[in-house]
């Protein structure tokens, strides 16, 4: 049986990959970082997985997890826009955290290593949609930052190393199995609460967790697979999701309005005070503010679709679902 390792097997990504590859056959070791507690373990164990240690900036516990396995997927990372210490908290994750991964899937002679990046690593391309070719070079955010730092680092150790990496990025990931909300996921909840009085003036590129996790194993199984595919589908301005998110549920509380450029400030104070009434994960700051106000790219997944056969589902099917899960798991 073909055994495989899943880093950051709990989160949104790494749980519904450990899902896929189980049905597909494969021995699963889902790397969890404080495997004792069970609330991030159980619904893990419930799919048939082995919970495995796995600390991404302890390489001792990567060891460990990956000795006698034939591929890795490295999907671990931190997905937040804000912390206190975004150095330590969410760019030294991913990149010194990375590189830590893929050192080990080296030295265990892993047959290949599928690296979960971002369309925050690809950027905004003049004049054409961004794909493979891009990179972001106008990173202002950790986030972004961290995303762009990490995978070109990755690059350039397989490079040097002769690593075989395939490395997949998603843009913006709705669809079921997260446990707790991601700032992709807080915007369901604060519309199924009536939490969302006005939206900002900015593009969104939406994808399913279950096609991310398709491609992750496309990447995988593919022999032909190389470089970077962009996993990416249906793109709104936010203004217009909001109709489509009525259409979708008519019992949403969906805004009408939509906070000028000039006022993102405004916004960012709202998502702030959000935060510490309510506990929401923090959506939007400064930074990703003038982020996402500078550039509202277009991403091409064509690569993805043509050479590995890649088909996203249906966005309004990927937005029910997503809403039913935040009901059932998050709100309860």
């Amino acid at each position: 049986m073909r055994e495989v390792l899943v880093t950051g097997a709990n989160g949104h990504v790494g749980y519904n990959l450990v899902k896929l590859l189980v049905q597909r056959g494969y021995a699963v070791r889902a790397g969890v970082r404080g495997s004792a507690d069970p609330e991030k373990t159980r619904p893990l164990k419930d799919l048939g997985a082995q919970i495995v240690e796995t600390d991404i900036m302890q390489p001792d516990t990567l060891r460990r997890a990956i000795d006698g396995c034939e591929g890795l997927f490295q999907v671990a990372a931190v997905y937040r826009v804000y912390a206190e210490n975004p150095q330590r908290d969410i760019i030294a994750p991913a990149v010194e955290g990375g590189m830590n991964a893929l050192v080990a899937a080296k030295a265990a002679g892993v047959k290949r290593v599928v690296f979960t990046s971002s369309v925050a690593a690809v950027g905004a391309a003049e004049g054409r949609a961004a794909d493979e070719r891009d990179w972001n070079e106008a990173a202002m955010s950790p986030y972004t930052i961290a995303k762009t730092v990490a995978e070109k680092k990755a690059w350039d150790y397989a490079r040097d190393s002769g690593l075989d990496l395939v490395a997949i990025n998603p843009s913006a990931i709705i669809g079921p199995g997260f446990f707790r909300n991601t700032p992709s996921t807080t915007l369901c909840e604060l519309l199924i609460r009536g939490r969302l009085p006005a939206v900002p003036p900015i593009v969104i590129t939406f994808v399913d967790v279950r096609d991310v996790a398709m491609a992750h194993i496309l990447a995988y199984e593919t022999p032909a697979a190389k470089g970077r595919y962009l996993a990416t589908d249906a793109r709104f301005k936010l203004i217009d999701l909001m109709k489509v998110m009525k259409e979708i549920d008519p019992t949403l509380k969906t805004p009408s309005l939509e906070i000028p450029a000039a006022m993102m400030p405004l916004g960012v104070a709202f998502d702030w005070l959000g935060n510490k009434l309510f506990g929401q994960e923090r959506a939007l700051t400064r930074e990703s503010v003038r982020e996402l106000l500078a550039a509202q790219p277009t991403f091409s997944s064509a690569r993805l679709r043509t050479e590995l056969g890649w088909q996203p589902m249906d966005f309004k099917q990927s937005m029910v679902d997503t809403l039913d899960w935040v009901r059932k798991v998050i709100i309860k």
